[in-house]
């Protein structure tokens, strides 16, 4: 039996200054802060906590204000960068037990929220308050967060919304997030792990196929509702396009970037070099030998260097016909539509 995550609640991220990552999407984007009392719940004295929307994802920055934590080590040690990803699940404790014996993923902390000082007790389950961090890293590029839902069954004390984000449009010019892209040093090892642990399923495979190049390996894996693109550098590049081989030889498997589809390329381009952001790199791909109705017009794709202010870089690029987005939603396994 494997493990069952329900959906993504959040990507939790470490950066040096969790306001100007807000300001910088919300300039760029239009991307706006969500779940600001949960935020507010958790920021404290170890801590800053802003939740950002930004498509169909809430990204949890966290700042951190005290010595010793992880994501204090985590700044100092790998640089700002992906945590952890937080799923829904069944049961925290049913789940935790089961990743150390199929996987040996041991809790890297636990920690209780006190849900009684933000939910009325009345709609509170007894005794929920801890929250496992799984030591994950190392395995899949990103801890695994999770615990249990602190509210009885059958009350709905939070708005129900198409959206994880407490929306029920997408947040910002963006589209919903296409994929998760880290650096891996064994592909079929990883996949391997996440079959065995969780289920997963290669995905994207004819996508996956079109990227793959002798330069660098990819494999698309899902995980719950989430789809992995994790990249194997096979040569050492000394230009920025050997950002991924450089970020693995840093900090072994670990999160490169997060992929967006947007409707005016340049728009947004301009708008990141407004905040002093440049474009990493772009690069070209021939769409066209992947499906005829996306054109070799389309523009290059871009690789915004935004790792050190965001915790990733940002990938984007442009569908500008109806066309190109049935062509790119028939190869992917999210919804883009």
């Amino acid at each position: 039996m494997t493990v069952n995550f329900l959906d993504l609640m959040h990507i939790e991220i470490t950066v040096p200054d969790a306001e100007e990552a807000y300001r910088i999407l919300h300039n760029v984007f239009g991307a706006e802060k969500v779940q600001e009392e949960f935020a507010g719940f958790l920021d404290g004295e170890y801590n800053k906590v802003i939740h950002v929307g930004l498509g169909d994802v809430v990204l949890q920055f966290i700042e951190p204000l005290a010595e010793g934590s992880s994501w204090d080590i985590q700044l100092k040690t790998k640089g700002p960068g992906v945590h952890n990803l937080t799923f829904g699940v069944e049961s925290a404790e049913e789940t935790a037990n089961k990743l150390e014996k199929l996987g040996g993923i041991k809790p890297l902390f636990t920690f209780d929220l006190e849900w009684d000082k933000m939910i009325p007790s009345q709609f509170l389950k007894p005794g929920v308050k801890k929250v496992f961090m799984m030591d994950s890293m190392e395995k899949i590029g990103f801890h695994l967060e999770f615990g249990d839902n602190p509210v009885k069954e059958d009350i709905n004390v939070f708005p129900q919304t198409k959206y994880v984000t407490g929306h029920d449009e997408l947040i910002g010019n963006v589209s919903p997030m296409l994929h998760i892209e880290l650096v891996t040093p064994d592909l079929e090892k990883t996949y391997e792990f996440l079959h065995k642990v969780f289920g997963s399923e290669k995905v994207e495979i004819e996508f996956a196929n079109f990227l793959d190049t002798p330069f660098m390996r990819i494999m698309h894996v899902n995980l719950s509702n989430v789809v992995l693109q994790y990249c194997q550098p096979m040569v050492k590049v000394k230009t920025e396009m050997g950002s991924w081989y450089n970020l693995l030889e840093k900090n072994g498997a670990y999160v490169h970037n997060i992929t967006f589809v947007v409707d005016d390329l340049d728009d947004i381009v301009e708008k990141f070099k407004k905040e002093g952001i440049n474009p990493l790199f772009t690069f070209d791909l021939q769409w066209e030998k992947l499906n005829e109705n996306i054109k070799s017009k389309t523009k290059p794709v871009h690789m915004m260097n935004t790792l050190e202010k965001l915790g990733f870089h940002m990938e984007l690029g442009e569908i500008t016909t109806d066309e190109e987005l049935e062509a790119f939603s028939e190869l992917l396994y999210i919804d883009l539509k």
